[in-house]
């Protein structure tokens, strides 16, 4: 039993090392959004913010208000650039579908 819980604290550890990495990378790529994408918004939601499980493969799902529609394809680029090894997800508000929007301001948090 000593070992199994052990093992437990050394992945709640690693977990929790990730998840403080993955929100890091996520505060980079809302600076560079906001900086040179004009968003006025971008909020982190997804497995992130829960506190379920994580792993080097989870996404970053940002909701972003603000940057222009010619833009999306770029700014997700250099958002997942800045944010390697996650990938990046980015949902433009204006068109997000409703049920996205709300899970967001539910369970997400503003960076």
């Amino acid at each position: 039993m000593i070992l199994k819980e052990e093992i437990e604290k050394r992945q709640a550890k690693q977990i929790e090392s990730l998840r403080s990495y993955a929100m890091k990378k996520a505060k980079e790529a809302a600076i560079l959004l906001k900086e040179k994408y004009g968003a006025k918004r971008v909020i982190l939601f997804g497995s992130l913010c829960r506190k379920g499980y994580l792993h080097e493969r989870s996404d970053l799902d940002l909701l972003v208000e603000g940057v222009k529609t010619a833009d999306i394809l770029r700014a997700g680029f250099e958002a997942w650039m800045v944010a390697e090894p996650f990938d990046v997800d980015i949902i433009p508000i204006e068109i997000a579908e409703e049920k996205i929007i709300k899970i967001a301001f539910e369970e997400g948090i503003e960076l």
